[in-house]
Formats: C-alpha cells, sequence, structure tokens
C-alpha cells in the first residue's frame, strides 16, 4: 500500500492545481470528479431556459471534467447517472418519445439526484439552472431543432447518424450556463468543484481502517478507471467477485482483503492519473512515471535516452538550441558531439545542487493484467540524491557514441549517449518491417519491466539472456538495413555490454576506455577486431568512384554477409572472408593495403593459441566496434596530414 499513500500525499502538494487547465497541459482532477468525452454542448441561461447547442468534434477539447459517484465512476451495466453531464438516456426526459427505447428508469435516477444536490445547501446557481431546464424532459426535442442532432424520416432519433464516430443515441451532453457577466462552463468552474465536493462527502458510508494511510475515515470498495488514458476501464484494485471469491481460503469479506478510504483512493488515482499524462511512459499498453513525490520538481525521465532525459524539464538549466551542429569533427572544428555532452553534464550537476535532504522520488510501473484489471509490476521509492546517483551511473556507465534525434529541436546530433529502455527491448527483440524495429508490446513491456532495477539500484545487472538475445539480433545485419543496425542495433548492444562490463570490474576501475588494451588475449575480442579490419578493408576498395563521383560499387559486405556464420564459427568463416577479399586488394592504394595487412597480422599474431571455431562471447561485438573506429580515426588523420 505504500504506492498509493505516496500518491495521495503527491496529490496533496499538488492540490491548489486541482480542476486547474494551464497552457493546454493534462489538469489535476478534483476529488470526487472524472472525466467524459462530450458530443454534444448545450447553452442555456440562469432560468433554465434553452439557448442553443452544438455538436463538438473529436479532439482534445472534448474531455469533460464531471463530477462523480462511487458507483457511476465504476459504473458497467445497471444504473448509476453522473451527477451533472451524462449520456442523453439518463439527461433526456424526452428520450423514450424519440427513440422508443424505454429509459425511464435512467431519466428518474438520473434527475432525481440532480435535484437532492439543487436542493442542498451545496447547491450552486449553475447546478440549479441546468435542473430547472432538464425537468422540463425537452432536451432532445431542443436538440433537433437547433440541428445538434439529426432526426430519420420518421422524425426519430437514430444510430443512423454519427457524432465523433458514435450513435447519436449514446451521445454525451455537457452544459453552458449564460449568467450576468459571460457564459460558464459547468466543467471549468472551481466553484462548482468545491461545492460537489462539500455535498458529497456527506453522503459518505461507514467509517473503517484504511490500510493506506493508517487513518479511520469513509472507506469505499468501488475504485476508479481512466488511469492511462480517458477510454481505459482497467482498475488497480477491483473487488466486485461476489461468486467466485478469490479471496477465499485467506479472508471471509472483501474488506478484510482491502479496506481504502474513499479520499485517500480519490486523491491516489487522480494523481497517478495526472502524473501519467503529464510526464508518463505510456507504450504497448504499458504506463510508468517517475516523480518528486514531496515537492513540485521534475525529475529526469528514465524511460528517455541520457539526452531527452532532460529536454522537457523546465527546471534543468540547459538550452539545447546553444549547440551548432553544424560545426562537425575535423581540421579546425570541435566535436560537437563531445561539447554537447560535458554542457551536458554541468547542467546535470546544477540539477543535482537543487536537491534537497528530504526529497524523495518514486517510480511506478503499470501492465495491464486483462482488459479490466491493471497491475503494478514495478515500485520503487528513494530519496532524491540516491536516484540522482543511480541515474548518473546509470548514464555513465551504459552508454555508447551513436546519432540520436533531440526530442526538444528535431535536431539530430553525433554523440555518446545511453539508449532508452525500449530501445535496449528493440534491440534484443526488434525486427525491422519498415524504416524502424518493431516487437510483440507483451515481449517489450516485460524486458522494460526487468530492465528498470538495473537503472534505479545499485549493482544491478542488465540480465544475460538479454544481452544474449541482443546479441543475436547485431550478429544478423543482413536482416536489416544499415543505418538500423548499426545505430539501433550495434551501438545499443555495445552500450548494454560496457554498462555490465563496467559493472563487473567497477572495484579495479576497468572501463571501456581501456576494453582493447585490457583483453589483448580475449579470443572473442580478437575475433571482432578481424572481423572489423576485413570489413573495413572491402568497404574501402568499394570507396572507389567513377568520373561522375558516384561510388562504383554499392552493396553489402562479405564480412556483412558471413556475419552470422563468424560469431558461431570464426575461424573457419574468417577464412572464407579473406579469400573472397582478394579481388578487392588491387583497388586499394599501398598505404592502405600495407595498413590493413598489418592490423590483421597483429591481430593473428594474438590469436595464434586461439584460431578454432568456438563461439565467440558477446566481447566480440566492442571489439569490432572499437577496432573499426580506430581505423577510421587513423585514415581520417592520414588524409588531414596529406
Amino acid at each position: 500500500m505504500t504506492w498509493l499513500k505516496t500518491l495521495a500525499d503527491t496529490y496533496d502538494v499538488y492540490a491548489g492545481l486541482a480542476g486547474v487547465e494551464k497552457n493546454g497541459q493534462a489538469v489535476l482532477l478534483p476529488i470526487s470528479h472524472s472525466t467524459l468525452n462530450a458530443q454534444i454542448e448545450v447553452t442555456i441561461d440562469g432560468d433554465g431556459s434553452f439557448q442553443e447547442a452544438k455538436k463538438l468534434e473529436k479532439g482534445r477539447d472534448v474531455v469533460t471534467i464531471i463530477p462523480v459517484t462511487e458507483d457511476s465512476a465504476a459504473r458497467g451495466s445497471g444504473i448509476a447517472p453522473h451527477p451533472l453531464c451524462d449520456k442523453l438516456c439518463y439527461t433526456a426526459g424526452d428520450y423514450t418519445t424519440y427513440t422508443g427505447e424505454d429509459k425511464e428508469d435512467y431519466f428518474e435516477a438520473y434527475i432525481e439526484q440532480l435535484r437532492d444536490w439543487a436542493e442542498s445547501v451545496d447547491t450552486h446557481p449553475m447546478v440549479q439552472a441546468v435542473y430547472k431546464y432538464l425537468a422540463k424532459r425537452s432536451l432532445i426535442q431542443d436538440l433537433l431543432s437547433s440541428r445538434a442532432l439529426t432526426p430519420d424520416e420518421d422524425g426519430k432519433l437514430t444510430d443512423q447518424f454519427k457524432i465523433q464516430g458514435l450513435g447519436q443515441t449514446g451521445a454525451a451532453v455537457r452544459f453552458i450556463v449564460r449568467g450576468q457577466d459571460r457564459p460558464q462552463e459547468v466543467w471549468k468552474n472551481q466553484a462548482l468543484y468545491e461545492r460537489y465536493d462539500g455535498y458529497y462527502r456527506k453522503k459518505a458510508g461507514g467509517d473503517g481502517l484504511c490500510y493506506a494511510s493508517g487513518r479511520t475515515e469513509a472507506c469505499s470498495d468501488k475504485h476508479p478507471s481512466k488511469i492511462r488514458n480517458s477510454g481505459d476501464k482497467a482498475k488497480l484494485i477491483s473487488a466486485n467477485d461476489g461468486s467466485g471469491f478469490t479471496y477465499r481460503g485467506r479472508f471471509t469479506t472483501k474488506e478484510q482483503a482491502v479496506c481504502v478510504g474513499y479520499e485517500t483512493s480519490q486523491k491516489a488515482h487522480n494523481a497517478l492519473r495526472w502524473l501519467i499524462q503529464k510526464q508518463g511512459y505510456t507504450r504497448d499498453e504499458s504506463a510508468i512515471v517517475c516523480w518528486m513525490a514531496n515537492r513540485d520538481m521534475q525529475v529526469p525521465d528514465i524511460m528517455k535516452d541520457s539526452v531527452n532525459a532532460y529536454g522537457d524539464m523546465d527546471d534543468f538549466d540547459f538550452d539545447f538550441d546553444t549547440i551548432d551542429l553544424s560545426k562537425t569533427s575535423g581540421a579546425g572544428a570541435h566535436d560537437t558531439g563531445k561539447y554537447f555532452a560535458r554542457q551536458l553534464q554541468l547542467a546535470v550537476s546544477g540539477y543535482a545542487g537543487k536537491l534537497r535532504v528530504d526529497d524523495r522520488v518514486a517510480v511506478i510501473a503499470l501492465d495491464a493484467a486483462t482488459t479490466g484489471r491493471l497491475s503494478v509490476v514495478y515500485y520503487d521509492e528513494m530519496g532524491a540524491r540516491q536516484y540522482i546517483d543511480a541515474i548518473l551511473n546509470w548514464q555513465q556507465h551504459c552508454k555508447w557514441r551513436r546519432r540520436i534525434r533531440i526530442e526538444k529541436t528535431e535536431q539530430k546530433i553525433t554523440c555518446e549517449c545511453t539508449p532508452s529502455p525500449r530501445e535496449m527491448a528493440l534491440a534484443a527483440f526488434g525486427v525491422q518491417r519498415s524504416e524502424w524495429l518493431e516487437a510483440d508490446a507483451k515481449l517489450v513491456r516485460a524486458t522494460v519491466k526487468r530492465i528498470l532495477p538495473c537503472i534505479t539500484r545499485s549493482g544491478v545487472r542488465i540480465p544475460d539472456d538479454i544481452i544474449r538475445a541482443a546479441v543475436r539480433r547485431a550478429s544478423m545485419p543482413q536482416t536489416m538495413s544499415g543505418s538500423v543496425w548499426y545505430n539501433e542495433v550495434l551501438c545499443v548492444v555495445c552500450a548494454m555490454i560496457r554498462f555490465n562490463y563496467e559493472e563487473k570490474y567497477k572495484e579495479e576501475g576497468r572501463t571501456m576506455e581501456h576494453f582493447l588494451k585490457d583483453n589483448l588475449s580475449d579470443r572473442s575480442v580478437l575475433f571482432g577486431r578481424l572481423l572489423a579490419v576485413y570489413d573495413y578493408m572491402e568497404q574501402r576498395a568499394m570507396f572507389e568512384r567513377d568520373e561522375n563521383g558516384k561510388v562504383k560499387e554499392q552493396r553489402m559486405t562479405n564480412a556483412k554477409r558471413y556475419w552470422n556464420a563468424y560469431s558461431s564459427r570464426p575461424a573457419k568463416t574468417a577464412q572464407t572472408i579473406k579469400q573472397n577479399l582478394i579481388a578487392y586488394e588491387r583497388k586499394l592504394e599501398g598505404y592502405e593495403l600495407k595498413q590493413f595487412e598489418e592490423w590483421a597480422e597483429e591481430i593473428m599474431v594474438c590469436l595464434a593459441d586461439g584460431f578454432d571455431n568456438t563461439a565467440l562471447s558477446e566481447r566480440y561485438l566492442p571489439g569490432y566496434y572499437l577496432q573499426m573506429d580506430n581505423m577510421k580515426n587513423a585514415f581520417q588523420k592520414k588524409g588531414e596530414e596529406q
């Protein structure tokens, strides 16, 4: 129950924002309120007289904050009206007349409930106006006359015509009340929120011990849905099994299994919904969010790469527009990626300095257990300093040089950065079907869940089976385009290998910067380096251009074609690749061929005792990458000297 209490406390921190719409951002719902997608907007005056009505187009503006009861917020089948804005079958007294469908019980339950609120001490002039109008039982008649609804040839209301893709009979209605000053939307009125909260609290049931807060308060066995989005029916807490008795054998009543106070439940669910909409990760049917639990301060997004994790933070002192991406590495120019990384690191250090000793950070991950059930698959809570240290450790040791897009500026830059957990899952299990890698959503969710502790907890390494799966994908470059294989698979896998390598040898201080020097006798690393020599040798040979400046030959190298076989039977496959390279040697310039021969000879000398067909470990991939990087730098330096 810790997560419930933390979320309820978070609601108290941001309580002043409840019901406030600001810059088009998500709205923190007031207690006893939910949302509804409205299809029709009705305007009346303060005396309850109809003025006008219109259809609403599909979009963000249709989301309407409405007061709800415990029953209406959790309703499925049966009669459970919302107190103010609702569907036509509840709000229209002439629904049966125009549709032929008997819904009198729905309207009677709705109007009686509205009357009770309108005549209570917590009433509001707008509530009274809506009650006066709907009590006339002329809503559909007015909507037809104003052409907000369309009748059939018999003058009846049918689902032949649609609003926002829905049949007319199922349309939901919201109200605007014209006062002396200006029209007021009932779904945006702060005073109305407070009046309803006061009204509904007096309807609360018996008190009990709330398992989350530890206080005695009015408890509820019906809890909100719409957690991940406005159409989400899955619930985190549910106790409606009155026949199967899933708690039988452990408890005699559902209250013994779980008892949560109504106010605590409302605060926790509303805070969670708001956090997910505002700053959460919602993909692959999962929802993951990280937040500062005790005060209004943003935290890095652990579901993004190490650059974009800070892009949406208002209190992060770094201007992403200041990086001049036109200055690339080369003669007379600084390395943009390194400069970017240094400036970002300074900004991160400045952000960390703003943290207080008592700051707390929470991380929660939700997964859809069934269509009607959500489960908390991961939850962690820690001090903010501990969280930032964990994030920085992750970003420092699980990084690799690759090309990324800065979301805030839509620019692309090559720099050392940490891939996101989803990118790691796709590198391990993704298949390229279009321009990007795709994978089964369930498999991605499960993989991301297993990677999260590696980010937030010290000493937890990336699971070996995920590394092995990613290595298998990287060993099949022929199944992907060159850019996707290199940037989305090879570089991501190398980052994962680096993290586990540096975590393993943390006490010895061994890092990837010394990987080649520290592994001169590791046959997997040596075979990876040899593969890079053969691959780049053929690439350089294919750089030959015709009189128009175009590359004469463009195709996949032999090294990439035989890559998968090479990782399984390296010695035999290396000989095959070497034999196929003979035709390309004559295309190389003298100094190029000599340089490649020296690199290959150096590696073969070190491989003398290990040149066999034993399958390679994952270390051959960073060996390949680093050797390739060294060779490119060597030729670039040679070109600059000439």
